[in-house]
């Protein structure tokens, strides 16, 4: 099937482009062929760009994710560890707490380097 714009048949039926031949000239013909396949060359390749971008995207948002954990799982371990030091002191609390803030500043300035934001 094809959606050349060709002329009908005296019926009214349209037919493929190789059919029109008593109303289409050869070189009207080829011609048509041409463009019909340039048109489906451009429709693949463009779908095939698409398709390779949006498996980029996921990759990227997989690599993020991953990248965001591994910080997280950081900073609860340090966290964690830092509070069970600290027991009841506040202050030890205060310097741990000041430490993962560091941690995380860090880990957030490095996620925003590698992956923009």
């Amino acid at each position: 099937m094809t959606f050349l714009p060709v002329p009908t048949e005296p019926s009214g039926a349209l037919t493929s482009v190789y059919d029109h031949s008593r109303f289409l000239s050869r070189s009207q013909v080829k011609q048509a062929v041409r463009a019909q396949a340039k048109a489906e060359l451009a429709v693949f390749r463009h779908a095939l760009a698409a398709r390779a971008q949006s498996e980029m995207d996921c990759l990227d948002s997989q690599a993020v994710a991953d990248a965001s954990r591994a910080a997280l799982d950081e900073e609860l371990d340090l966290l964690d560890y830092g509070l069970s030091r600290a027991g009841q002191s506040a202050a030890k609390a205060e310097l741990v707490a000041r430490h993962v803030e560091r941690l995380a500043a860090i880990n957030g300035r490095r996620l925003n380097r590698r992956f923009g934001g």
